[in-house]
């Protein structure tokens, strides 16, 4: 494994999905929860579409490699999860839907990691679990009744789901090209999402009357999400995924400066500290790497 490309790729990602929340409440404004889901999708589908068909990406799949059950829940369980994200975000706030989050894709990745690809455990990744909670904990302190409402409970659907997900990820992302990957996550979006506009009674033709900066910004999101999911597979496929889950939650600092750029959400003493901690649980699995680096030069 190409662990610094793993690294790298997931720290890009969590700095970009840090500012998801950001587009999520911005669209929210025109259009519901599932018709921004199927229009990001859609955007996305189109931009892998096109990246698949010129590089000629569709002649180099080899279905024999590929284990048809886990293809079909990783293009399921993505969907699934940015739904469930979706809902939390609109009923909570931005640091309480990461944080939820991030508790269900954490411990999930650790458990997919131990049982299905035997990542073993050192004192660097207990430290750097231990410290990720705490600091993930310090972010919604104090709890109290509020805090465990429809938004925190979907939030930690979402992580488990991402965390299987990422499981996933991490089988498929050196047996198929990845943007075939990406292309099928799409089509599983607008799939899932188009039956939840139905369930509710959501027309997508409502969606015409949306303003032009809405048709700009879906445009973007669905770029933004061609870009993420792309470096989800590289990142996943060359580091642990347990400590993936870790790099990730990365998110949380990037979504708390955003939140206090755009929305004039300001962080609490509490949060600066969670920060810290948050931080800090990504140095400890890292320092190993660094140094094998430096003693081979």
């Amino acid at each position: 494994m190409k662990k610094t490309l793993g690294f790298t790729s997931l720290f890009i990602a969590a700095v970009s999905f840090g500012s998801f929340g950001i587009w999520i409440r911005l669209l929210n404004k025109e259009i519901s929860i599932y018709q921004q889901i199927v229009l990001r999708n859609g955007f996305a589908f189109i931009f892998a579409f096109l990246i698949v068909l010129l590089t000629r990406q569709y002649k180099n799949i080899e279905w024999k490699k590929m284990k048809k059950i886990n293809l079909f829940f990783y293009t399921l369980l993505v969907p699934l999860s940015v739904i469930a994200f979706n809902v939390s975000i609109i009923n909570t706030k931005i640091v309480l839907t990461t944080f939820s989050f991030y508790i269900g894709t954490i411990l999930t990745g650790w458990i997919v990691g131990q049982l299905i690809y035997k990542e073993k455990l050192n004192i660097e990744k207990w430290l750097s679990l231990i410290f990720v909670i705490i600091g993930l904990g310090l972010f919604v302190y104090p709890f109290t009744k509020d805090t465990i409402n429809i938004g925190f409970i979907a939030g930690i659907i979402s992580g488990v789901l991402d965390g299987l997900a990422n499981g996933f990820r991490k089988d498929l992302a050196g047996k198929a090209s990845k943007f075939i990957l990406v292309l099928l996550t799409t089509i599983g979006g607008v799939f899932v999402s188009g039956l939840m506009m139905g369930y509710f009674h959501q027309s997508i033709f409502s969606m015409s009357t949306m303003s032009m900066n809405g048709w700009i910004l879906g445009a973007f999101f669905g770029s933004l999400l061609v870009g993420v999911n792309y470096l989800l597979l590289v990142g996943f496929q060359n580091f642990d995924l347990s400590l993936g889950s870790v790099v990730l939650s990365l998110e949380l600092l990037f979504a708390l400066i955003f939140g206090i750029i755009v929305f004039k959400e300001f962080p609490t003493g509490t949060e600066l500290l969670g920060g810290i901690f948050i931080i800090t649980a990504n140095i400890f699995p890292n320092i190993k790497i660094l140094l094998e680096k430096k003693y081979k030069k």
